[in-house]
């Protein structure tokens, strides 16, 4: 019957480094310096015979180790330094560190694919279909899929179809649809840009906190950076937000609202917003607005996000006054 020991981290060291053999172990220990040699070499001695099942346990526990989500075996930019200084001479590893420490811009598909599928849609609702399957074929797929579910059910299919056809376009044709991106996000975002990771941590933080504490939190902000307080602002209530709203707390918003805003509001809002609005008139109500809707055909995207935001200041206003409550959508703004 095959032996059971208790191992400590050396012994398991000692044992991975046993099974790789001299070749494969070499380069390894070279990295070592002294001291842990010496504890490696006086385990790999001290081992005496290691049982097959000893072995598998081993590896077993180490390929394990890397596939969880365990954040300690997560490499970082201090574990690249390090091996950089130990591997290569310092010279040489400056200028690479350099190289790779410096602040990665994001391609245009990686910024579009950031924005919000509605606000996708919404831009590329006039495009040509063909135009539409090359964006949304460069995008992320997950992506993709959101905006193309907010599409009519007949574009959905000729979106698809001529993605599923697309082999080459001709690189000229490519830059032009760039350089078009490029110019309406900055249209779209301003001079800021796009909202990164860092911006959508900083609001993922902030909604998790209570009131009481971010509030004062975003008060000094204001005073501080107007401008970065108001593209955080922007980010901490959308108006995807208002779809969870009570009844109640609707049909106060529509009474305070212009219908010329909610109209224009509402032509880029998905589905399952705009319904809640419509669910909360009266049958008649929502039939006219149906009709303006379609009457008024395809605006621009910066008239639908000037009438959200202008629905947006309204519902904080009723917020402040006690008059809804933001509970389950935003309490923070």
């Amino acid at each position: 019957m095959a032996r059971t020991r208790e191992l400590t981290g050396e012994d398991k060291a000692a044992i991975l480094l046993y099974a790789l053999g001299p070749e494969a172990a070499a380069p390894l220990l070279a990295g070592l310096d002294d001291a842990a040699l010496a504890r490696i070499g006086r385990r790999m001695s001290e081992l005496g015979r290691i049982e097959t099942s000893e072995l598998e346990r081993v590896v077993r526990e180490f390929l394990e180790m890397f596939q969880s989500d365990d954040p300690f075996l997560r490499a970082t930019k201090r574990d690249v330094v390090a091996l950089f200084r130990r591997a290569i001479d310092e010279e040489r590893a400056d200028r690479l560190l350099g190289k790779i420490t410096e602040p990665r811009k994001l391609t245009i598909w990686e910024k579009l694919s950031r924005l919000k599928p509605e606000v996708i849609a919404s831009y590329l609702e006039n495009e040509h279909p063909q135009t539409m399957a090359f964006i949304l074929g460069n995008l992320d797929r997950q992506a993709a899929s959101r905006v193309i579910k907010l599409l009519p059910e007949d574009l959905q299919l000729s979106v698809v179809m001529r993605m599923s056809k697309i082999e080459r376009v001709p690189i000229e044709l490519v830059r032009e649809i760039e350089e078009a991106l490029e110019e309406k996000l900055s249209t779209m975002q301003g001079e800021s840009g796009i909202s990164f990771d860092g911006m959508l941590s900083v609001v993922e933080i902030l909604k998790g906190l209570e009131k009481e504490v971010a509030k004062p939190i975003l008060e000094k902000l204001r005073e501080k950076d107007e401008e970065l307080f108001q593209q955080v602002d922007r980010l901490l209530l959308t108006f995807e937000d208002l779809k969870m709203l009570s009844d109640r707390d609707i049909q106060t918003v529509l009474k305070h609202i212009s219908s010329e805003d909610l109209i224009k509001a509402l032509k880029g809002a998905s589905d399952e917003v705009a319904e809640r609005f419509f669910a909360n008139m009266s049958s008649r109500a929502a039939e006219i607005l149906r009709e303006d809707m379609e009457v008024m055909g395809p605006i621009k995207l910066a008239e639908v996000e000037q009438a959200q935001q202008n629905i947006l200041k309204v519902v904080r206003k009723l917020d402040d006054e006690g008059q809804i409550t933001l509970a389950g959508a935003e309490e923070m703004v």
